[in-house]
């Protein structure tokens, strides 16, 4: 297998036959080592999803002929990642709304697929805003507070995979009722809960 760290042919210190996970892992120590953190990974021409990853850890590095590992600073990936997901609650938002109006209104047809589109989003952001804040807390996004002190941010929320759940729920039991009280009364504050977080945190990078 062909690594390459932005564009650069790096031989590992690997035993034959080591996995793909095991290649990765290697490789983000090689980055950490740097003061750099990975952005992306690239393997045969199909980008990696954190799932993808999980999926193929397992498979022999043999099988996979080049994989391309993209880098950047921590600080560049934490402000990437804070405009991702203040951008991604906001268009949650625009959604949940325009979903509720539709079940007050009883138009299940209109509200369906905005509200399929609408769970695929809250599962995105949702696993994003616990990345972000576990990077956050372990210390792979050192937090260079300037504009006010780590005590001052907002507390994160909590519940949310319970809320996504008991969501998933509702509409399982095709209880559009109950499903728009959680939208309205859960979802949408959580959501502006996390936006309120991610703002305050990119305030501080200023």
């Amino acid at each position: 297998m062909r690594l390459r760290i932005d564009g650069c042919d790096v031989s590992l210190d690997l035993p034959a036959g080591s996995t793909f996970g095991a290649v990765l892992a290697e490789a983000g120590r090689n980055v950490a080592s740097q003061g750099r953190v990975v952005s992306r990974i690239v393997a045969d021409g199909r980008e990696v999803s954190t799932r993808f990853e999980r999926e193929m850890a397992d498979r022999p590095g043999g099988e996979i002929e080049t994989v391309d590992v993209t880098t950047t600073t921590p600080d560049a990936l934490l402000r990437e990642a804070l405009d991702g997901a203040i951008g991604l609650s906001l268009a949650i938002r625009r959604d949940a709304e325009t979903i509720l109006s539709t079940l007050r209104a009883g138009d299940l047809a209109a509200a369906g697929p905005r509200y399929e589109a609408c769970i695929e989003s809250l599962g995105t952001f949702f696993q994003l805003a616990g990345a972000v804040f576990n990077a956050i807390g372990t210390g792979v996004f050192p937090l260079a507070v300037r504009s006010a002190s780590a005590e001052e941010l907002p507390t994160p929320p909590d519940s949310t995979a319970g809320i996504l759940q008991r969501l998933l729920r509702a509409q399982k039991a095709s209880d559009w009722n109950a499903v728009a009280g959680i939208l309205e009364g859960e979802i949408l504050p959580n959501i502006d809960g996390w936006s309120t977080f991610f703002k305050a945190l990119k305030e501080t990078l200023h």
